[in-house]
C-alpha cells in the first residue's frame, strides 16, 4: 500500500502530461494560442480540473449505494419503474456532496479565471496586476464554481435514479444495481467531458471580467472553423459588452464557452 501511495503522484502527474499533449494538438480557435504561455496554463489547470472531477467522482460512487433506500427493492429486482426507490432526498447528504466537490474543483476553477484574465492583460496591454488572489478573480471563481458544483450534483442524482431505473428494467438484483450505480457514476469520460467545457467556461469568464474592469464597449464572437450549428451562425457578431450572445439554438452567453468542449473564443472592442 506504502509503494502504491508513493507510485501514485508520478502516476498523475505522467497522466496530466499526456492530457496537456492530446489537448494541445486538438482544434482550438487561434486566439487561445496566440499567446502561448497562457494557452499552455489553461491546458494545465484544464488538466488539473479533470484530475479533480475524476477522483471526486470515484468517491461519489463508491458513496452513492448508502444514499438508498434498499428496503424498497426486493431481490431479485421486480419492482415497476413507477416505485423505484430514488437517490436519498435529504438536502443535508447532497448539500455534503456540493461541498466536497466545491473542495475538489474551486481551485482549479479560480486559477482558470485568473488566467483568463491575464490572458486579457497579454493581449490588450493593459496591466492590472491579475492574481489567483484577486478580489475579482476570488469572487468570478466562486460564481463559476457555484453553478458547476449545482448543474454536476444534479446529474448526479439524476443518473442514479436513471441506473436504479434501468436495473428494475433488467431484473438485477442489489449487487447489480450497485455496480451500475458504480459505472454510471465512476466515468471518466464525463470527467474530461466536465473539464473541457468549464475550463473554456472560467478562462472566458476571467477574460470578460477583465474586459468590463478596463473599459471594452463591444465584444466579438470568434467561432472555431467548422463550428457547430449553435456556433456557426453567430461567428463574427458583435454585440454591447453588457448585451449576451444569442446562440443559433437561442441560449444566451455572455461569452465563450457555450456548450460541453465548446472552444469558439471572444475578442474585446475598445472603441
Amino acid at each position: 500500500m506504502a509503494q502504491q501511495d508513493s507510485i501514485r503522484p508520478m502516476l498523475l502527474e505522467a497522466r496530466r502530461e499526456v492530457s496537456i499533449g492530446i489537448r494541445a494538438s486538438e482544434e482550438w480557435q487561434p486566439s487561445y494560442k496566440k499567446h502561448p504561455a497562457t494557452f499552455k496554463t489553461l491546458l494545465l489547470h484544464e488538466a488539473q480540473l479533470e484530475e479533480s472531477v475524476a477522483e471526486y467522482l470515484a468517491g461519489l460512487a463508491d458513496r452513492a449505494p448508502n444514499y438508498i433506500d434498499w428496503s424498497l427493492i426486493p431481490e431479485p429486482v421486480q419492482v415497476t419503474a413507477a416505485s423505484s426507490p430514488l437517490a436519498n432526498k435529504d438536502d443535508a447528504v447532497w448539500e455534503g456532496e456540493a461541498l466536497d466537490l466545491t473542495k475538489a474543483v474551486i481551485e482549479a476553477i479560480t486559477l482558470l479565471v485568473a488566467t483568463g484574465g491575464q490572458y486579457g492583460e497579454l493581449e490588450y496591454g493593459i496591466d492590472l496586476g491579475i492574481t489567483s488572489l484577486s478580489e475579482s478573480i476570488l469572487v468570478a471563481a466562486r460564481e463559476q464554481t457555484a453553478a458547476l458544483v449545482s448543474q454536476v450534483t444534479e446529474t448526479n442524482r439524476k443518473l442514479i435514479r436513471e441506473a436504479i431505473k434501468q436495473s428494475i428494467a433488467r431484473g438485477e438484483d442489489v449487487d447489480g444495481t450497485i455496480a451500475r450505480i458504480k459505472k454510471v457514476i465512476n466515468n471518466p469520460v464525463r470527467a474530461e467531458m466536465i473539464a473541457q467545457t468549464e475550463s473554456v467556461n472560467a478562462y472566458g469568464r476571467g477574460l470578460y471580467d477583465f474586459a468590463t474592469t478596463t473599459g471594452a464597449k463591444t465584444k466579438t464572437w470568434e467561432a472555431l472553423a467548422g463550428a457547430c450549428k449553435i456556433c456557426a451562425p453567430i461567428d463574427g457578431q458583435t454585440v454591447p459588452i453588457d448585451k449576451p450572445f444569442v446562440l443559433g439554438n437561442g441560449k444566451e452567453v455572455m461569452h465563450p464557452g457555450c456548450h460541453p468542449r465548446g472552444r469558439c473564443g471572444a475578442y474585446y472592442n475598445y472603441d
